[in-house]
């Protein structure tokens, strides 16, 4: 048999990446929003790009709980200047060494309640007292 390469690559988690040129007031001259993930990202990117005009402070936000939704709420609270971090420690649960970051990808993922996340990442399983954190970031991440 010949030499021959087989390969498979699964998605992985979407991106999302928003550039925006504004005037002094607060107004989008330019905007480009990119991303990369499956269907529901990419009917995202198509439904939002000519959203992204006017005052950067009166576009709306999305207001789902997909993991596309997600992200590009996160992503235009933060060009405005409106994103508080829920959670700004490296690691979230103490007891088991689950990071913050694994968390909400879990969130983003789909996890809506703090069972779904422990059952996802082992958060909140032990001691519980990240329990809390737990809710806080699915509080922030999903209900904006």
């Amino acid at each position: 048999m010949a030499n021959t390469l087989f390969k498979i690559q699964l998605r992985a988690f979407d991106e999302l990446e928003l550039s925006l040129d504004l005037d002094s007031d607060g107004t989008i001259k330019s905007a480009q929003l990119k991303g990369v993930g499956g269907p529901e990202m990419l009917r995202l990117l198509e439904d939002w790009r000519p959203r992204l005009k006017g005052s950067l402070a009166q576009v709306e936000l999305p207001v789902g709980s997909s993991g596309p939704e997600i992200m590009l709420r996160e992503i235009l609270m933060k060009a405005r200047g409106d994103w508080v971090e829920p959670y700004a420690e490296e690691e979230l649960c103490h007891c088991r060494a689950v990071p913050t970051p694994i968390v909400r990808q879990a969130i983003t993922a789909g996890a809506d309640s703090p069972e779904t996340v422990s059952r996802w990442t082992t958060a909140s399983t032990q001691c519980g007292t990240c329990r809390k954190d737990v809710i806080a970031l699915i509080s922030a991440l999903r209900t904006k």
